[in-house]
């Protein structure tokens, strides 16, 4: 660990109220994978919620925009552009390649315009499915409905365009361009995933550690200074966080705020975070000299109202609090969390193999295009098969055991994939229920097959992000 532990109470913070906040969390369901709280610069709570822990990065989704903005500001402060740039500047071999094509408006674009999601677009021209698309020329092709910098509309491609800037100006990705300056300083080793054209996606795909958002979040809170070096200008650190453009006007919201570059202003005042999908967060609390990091899969505004009204009156403190039993509680807290449930109750696993096939007229499912399944019970475990064709490779196996939990050694499910998994797999009443944890990721999978009489016949009920049936047939 990088971040110096201390216990709450020498920092001015109680204990039990630390623990009443994450034991609240628990009750009310919130799926937390990670939480951090440091005071003064020290490390007084963390927690990991097994499989997840703090050897492993995590996939931060929109958390990562923040970060494309502290490269935007010392791009500025190296003189290779200003916010007032124009991306027609930038970008003049497109702009010329696409000619009449451009929209009138996207000539006046600048790059703050891309910060504060002021492109004046309503709609993001994304292609996933073309290796051969070009997402600089589709984003400058885009229709532009409003003046760039009138509205804010939530915009990731233009986050992409200014990690292409980076990469436009520099000769570099994005995440090459910030090691350096900034992840080498912070002793970050991160991974950012990146399109067809080597260019870090910016407004997603980075993926570092819990404590890598804490440390991320400290040098925030000291104005872009992080062990006695000024790591980024703290004038852009001021601005970043600062309030730029109007999102809503709603008083409890935190999503309405306003809009930095690339942060997002809270409720309570002098509050800002950044902020990514599913609830991956690095929050800054100047007054309380306090930053929160958050990995997790749950209901944000939940999350983020029970962070106001639990946990955050109990941060005011300066001087140092009595010791308290209440520490020895929390730790205790802290070491005992986890998601992986094992039910001592469950059937032993029959002995049985069997392939089937996706039953005729099943249309075709994008996000889970399996055409085959395949088991193969024995010795108290199983090995399941999925294929994209009935004469394919596997696209996974799957290997499951009685009563617990099964770690992958490989990447899951594809092979340019690294999140890795574990599995837990449980037999009932010719059912078999298979929870799959992607520990590097906010999600996870839940399949339920269940066999029809002589297991002829195969009904998979998926649960991730959705939920869909599937019929098969034996084969």
């Amino acid at each position: 660990m990088r971040l110096e532990k201390a216990t709450p109470e020498s920092q001015g913070v109680h204990s039990r109220a630390i623990l009443a906040f994450l034991n609240k969390v628990n009750q009310q369901e919130l799926e937390l994978h990670s939480f951090m709280l440091l005071k003064n610069g020290k490390n007084i709570a963390d927690c990991w919620w097994k499989p997840y822990g703090p050897q492993y990065r995590h996939q931060l989704f929109s958390l990562s925009k923040s970060f494309t903005s502290i490269a935007i500001g010392l791009a500025i402060e190296e003189g290779l552009l200003t916010t007032d740039t124009l991306i027609a500047d930038i970008f003049t071999a497109e702009m010329k390649e696409l000619g009449e094509k451009v929209d009138g408006k996207i000539k006046k674009m600048t790059v703050k315009n891309l910060l504060t999601m002021g492109t004046g677009m309503t709609y993001e021209n994304w292609n996933w499915d073309d290796e051969n698309y070009n997402n600089i020329l589709g984003f400058l092709s885009s229709h532009v409905k409003n003046e760039p910098g009138s509205a804010f509309y939530y915009n990731t491609m233009g986050t992409y365009m200014c990690s292409a800037i980076i990469t436009r100006l520099t000769g570099q990705k994005l995440v090459d361009y910030l090691m350096p300056r900034l992840f080498e300083p912070l002793g970050i080793d991160p991974v950012w995933e990146e399109d067809n054209q080597g260019i870090s996606f910016g407004g997603f795909g980075l993926n570092i550690k819990t404590e890598d958002i804490a440390v991320f979040g400290q040098m925030l809170l000291q104005k872009g200074e992080y062990n006695g070096r000024q790591l980024v200008p703290a004038a852009w650190i001021e601005e970043a966080t600062s309030k730029q453009i109007s999102n809503g006007d709603e008083a409890d919201n935190d999503w309405a705020q306003g809009y930095g570059y690339q942060f997002w202003r809270c409720v309570p005042e002098g509050v800002y975070r950044a902020d990514g999908m599913y609830g991956q967060y690095c929050i800054v609390m100047p007054e309380y000299n306090c930053v929160v990091a958050v990995t997790s899969n749950l209901d944000m505004g939940k999350f983020m109202k029970l962070v106001w009204s639990d946990l955050l009156p109990a941060l005011g403190g300066e001087g140092a609090l009595p010791q308290s039993d209440d520490n020895s509680k929390l730790i205790e807290f802290e070491s005992g969390q986890t998601h992986l449930k094992v039910n001592e109750n469950s059937e032993s696993y029959p002995l049985f193999r069997a392939s089937y096939r996706l039953s005729s007229g099943i249309a075709e499912e994008k996000d889970f295009n399996i055409k085959k399944i395949s088991f193969n019970f024995e010795n108290g475990e199983c090995l399941l098969a999925l294929y994209k064709g009935e004469n394919s490779q596997p696209l996974s196996v799957i290997r499951f055991a009685e009563k617990e939990w099964v770690w992958t050694t490989k990447p899951f499910w594809e092979a340019e994939s690294f999140y890795r998994a574990v599995c837990y797999g449980e037999w009932n009443h010719e059912e078999f229920a298979a929870c799959i944890w992607h520990y590097e990721t906010p999600l996870n999978t839940k399949l339920k097959f269940t066999f029809s009489e002589e297991r002829k016949q195969l009904v998979l009920q998926l649960t991730a992000q959705q939920e869909m049936t599937l019929n098969y047939v034996k084969i």
